[in-house]
């Protein structure tokens, strides 16, 4: 699909092409004149997709003066279907509408055509179904967003171990070379010993990390600490620490196994209780406040997301991943975790859309698995997103590759390795296809057998994959 390029149709031949491949497709698209697609074209809201010279695809919209737009036709040759056409012509549209203000893409389809799929996979949420006065063929509508793209921020995730952090900062002076792993690190403060603590002021001094303090609910909702021992101690570090670029308020964290009743009384814990702690921070932290959405239901979502937009907590947070693993320490992406996402993304989009604000809130997922999901997250408006899997899965003899899942380098027996293991050759093959270089990796017997090398080629990884999605400039909640 190399050779297909998309543009503004531009000439009367274009017209006629476009008006046989909507005729092929009178069924579906109804009866359109020769005119309207040349008015169109005169207005710079007809898209042609073409292979060489060969029309293979078109996308008629409109820009309405609300802000909003309408397609009004898409179709695609059928011998090029399942190829990416239509969703590179959505995707142009997109790019058309965003660049001239548009706010909101809309359409409807005939209920019964399989173009519905489309859409769905496309990005589209269903706004509702409807039969139009005179006709008995019912529509489903649908729209989307269009909101101004931004980077994603990959958030390294620090362990409490101080030597870990000793041994990876010499490692990276003596062999790091340019550039960094990350630009952005979070540590939990109240849960760190004096000299972790002074390794990660010295990423900050020395290294340009910034620096985002977490608030320990983890560990409340482990049982080690209760939130009513939490709040105080957290408050008097913030009011005594004023060097972190973000400051992420006190949150009781549900977990999987709770009941619904359990998970209730946690959401509102974390709502009244972060808000009050937020009037408590000292005005000049109060910008650099984190409010972190919890619950298992939309209503919880919704509720702390109303308490914290009306006290003013500038950035949010998403904590509510399902949880597995023996202590219910590991995030997972599940079908029911994705839902509340899109239920967050549907309400932090509705202000932008409606042109209540021209900006979006900075919105960060705490504690990310596995590099595989990080494609997705531009679809649920993140902005940064933290992980520790770069130096916990190192631990195990793994590497990651770019969009790759983890693979083993040492060969051990670990329950945790993935598959038999690379071979060198193997790995360096696995390199030139994902197009990933660093100095921790160029020598095999390094990364097989240096935790801290293993480390920092994850961490190189986790900001290459950051760097790629930012750089294809993915409209918000398209994809192919």
């Amino acid at each position: 699909m190399s050779t297909l390029k998309i543009a503004a149709a531009d000439s009367d031949g274009l017209i006629d092409s476009v008006k046989r491949l909507a005729d092929s497709h009178r069924d579906e698209l109804g009866f359109h004149t020769r005119q309207s697609y040349l008015e169109s074209r005169d207005r710079g809201e007809l898209l042609v997709a073409r292979i060489g010279a060969r029309v293979v695809g078109f996308v008629r919209f409109h820009k309405r003066r609300d802000r909003a737009a309408t397609i009004y036709e898409i179709a695609t040759d059928p011998a090029c279907r399942r190829r990416g056409v239509g969703a590179r012509l959505i995707r142009t549209v997109l790019d058309v509408c965003r660049t001239d203000g548009i706010r909101l893409l809309r359409l409807s389809c005939p209920a019964e055509l399989p173009a519905n799929e489309f859409y769905r996979a496309a990005g589209f949420s269903q706004a509702s179904r409807r039969t139009n006065p005179g006709r008995a063929r019912p529509l489903i509508e649908w729209h989307v967003p269009i909101l101004p793209l931004r980077p994603m921020t990959f958030v390294a995730a620090l362990s409490n171990a101080a030597n870990d952090l000793k041994n990876l900062i010499r490692l990276w002076e003596e062999e790091g070379g340019e550039g960094r792993p990350f630009d952005r690190c979070i540590f939990t403060p109240l849960f760190c010993d004096s000299r972790t603590h002074h390794y990660v002021r010295h990423l900050h001094d020395e290294w340009g990390v910034e620096v985002m303090f977490d608030s320990g609910g983890f560990f409340v909702q482990q049982g080690k600490v209760t939130y009513d021992e939490l709040f105080p101690k957290l408050l008097a570090y913030y009011q005594s620490n004023d060097w972190g670029a973000a400051y992420v308020l006190p949150d009781f964290v549900p977990t999987s196994k709770n009941t619904p009743s359990e998970v209730d009384e946690r959401v509102h814990v974390t709502a009244a209780e972060g808000v009050k702690f937020f009037r408590r921070m000292p005005a000049e932290l109060q910008p650099k406040a984190l409010g972190v959405l919890q619950g298992h239901q939309p209503d919880h979502l919704k509720r702390c997301l109303t308490a914290y937009q009306d006290a003013g907590v500038p950035h949010l947070g998403f904590g509510s991943f399902d949880t597995g693993g023996t202590n219910s320490e590991i995030n997972l992406l599940t079908a029911q975790a994705a839902g509340r996402l899109e239920f967050l993304r549907e309400l932090l989009a509705g202000a932008y859309v409606r042109g209540e604000t021209d900006v979006l809130t900075n919105f960060h997922l705490f504690g990310v698995s596995s590099p595989a999901l990080l494609a997705d997250f531009p679809n649920y408006l993140a902005s940064s997103f933290d992980s520790s899997g770069w130096m916990r899965t190192a631990g195990y003899g793994n590497v990651y590759l770019p969009f790759r899942s983890r693979r083993n380098v040492t060969h051990g027996a670990s329950a945790l390795s993935c598959g038999t293991g690379l071979t060198a050759a193997a790995f360096y093959t696995a390199c030139a296809e994902t197009g990933h270089e660093c100095p921790f990796c160029r020598d095999f017997s390094q990364i097989r057998d240096d935790r801290y090398a293993r480390m920092l080629h994850n961490a190189i990884v986790f900001k290459e994959m950051s760097d790629s999605i930012n750089g294809a400039a993915l409209p918000t909640a398209v994809g192919e």
